[in-house]
């Protein structure tokens, strides 16, 4: 799905009448957007229509190398501590055209998808678009049909002998041949090559 930034939006939004009567509190509903800077920031429209970035400056503590050693902290744990020093809001002064969209549980059986454009003319909103709305079954219920699928497919004939071929060596067996294809193709290539280059 790749990076993101964050995105409140005070304004109303132009939904469609069916739409009105959800119960979802959309001025405090974080959407996503990637038509930013695409590093997990935190944006919003105001109520008079600006787009600013709430900027936190923050402090990291790393860790020492002594404390590396003695508590055998992960390659990836990189700062022992994150301090929050200070934080506000920019105006930014965006101008073009913004998508913004989330992905969100409807019901206990339903998620849905809803889509918006928003034009901005040096970081004040001219008009929002709606886009589109659609509903699918709930992430939960597909994996479950999902899985269902997988142990049936598991079951047929030729993936039950497929497992245990595997212990005789039955995926070795075709790596080392898939290799050896691989390989031959290549040096028929190199043949090939060498034909065209000298003898055509």
């Amino acid at each position: 799905m790749g990076m993101y930034d964050h995105l409140l939006v005070k304004q109303d939004l132009p939904l469609p009448e069916d739409l009105k009567s959800l119960k979802i509190d959309w001025k405090n509903h974080t959407f996503q957007t990637k038509d930013l800077e695409n590093c997990l920031l935190d944006y919003f429209i105001s109520e008079e229509g600006f787009l600013y970035e709430h900027v936190v400056e923050r402090e990291y503590v790393y860790y020492t190398e002594e404390e590396r050693k003695s508590k055998k902290i992960s390659p990836w744990n990189l700062w022992k501590e994150v301090i929050e020093k200070s934080s506000r809001d920019e105006k930014n002064d965006f101008h073009g055209s913004l998508n913004f969209y989330t992905y969100d549980q409807l019901d206990e059986d339903t998620d849905f998808w809803i889509d918006f454009k928003a034009y901005f003319v040096y970081g004040k909103l001219d008009k929002i678009e709606f886009l589109e709305f659609k509903t699918d079954k709930d992430r939960r219920i597909r994996n479950a049909k999902w899985e269902e699928e997988y142990k049936k497919e598991q079951k047929k004939t030729w993936n039950v002998f497929k497992h245990y071929a595997s212990y005789l060596g039955w995926k070795w067996f075709w790596r080392k041949t898939s290799s050896f294809f691989y390989q031959l193709s290549r040096t028929c290539g190199s043949i090939q090559y060498f034909i065209i280059r000298n003898f055509l």
